[in-house]
């Protein structure tokens, strides 16, 4: 066999430990978890400003003036032609549906008595 020359590249190459290394770096890692952090404290930031806004509408409803005199008189009139609109239409439906039945009931009896003149006894 022959001598190998201990001093050569390519015999110390072939002598030394390797180990594997990640092809990506820790900076790759670290930028990563920072984005998802920034992304987490903009929903954060979100949902903060979309609750304080709903905070102010609250606020700003029991800080309203009260309405006026006449605008309530305005409101309780509305309401009462609407009560009566409703009233009326009530009453008219309840007629309707009385006859209705009426009509109904008198109709029975004609077929009942149309029935027993068709039967031949």
């Amino acid at each position: 066999m022959r001598k190998v020359d201990s001093k050569r590249l390519s015999l110390q190459l072939t002598r030394q430990s390797y180990s594997l290394t990640p092809k990506r770096g820790a900076g790759i890692w670290l930028g990563l978890i920072a984005a998802l952090c920034a992304i987490a404290a903009l929903g954060a930031a979100g949902l903060a400003l979309k609750r304080s806004h709903e905070d102010v509408r609250k606020l700003d409803t029991l800080c309203a003036p009260p309405a006026s005199e006449q605008k309530l008189r305005e409101q309780l009139a509305h309401a009462q032609l609407a009560l009566e609109q409703e009233a009326a239409s009530r009453a008219s439906l309840e007629q309707r549906v009385t006859d209705s039945t009426a009509e109904n009931q008198r109709l029975q009896t004609d077929i009942a008595f149309l029935r027993k003149q068709r039967k031949p006894d």
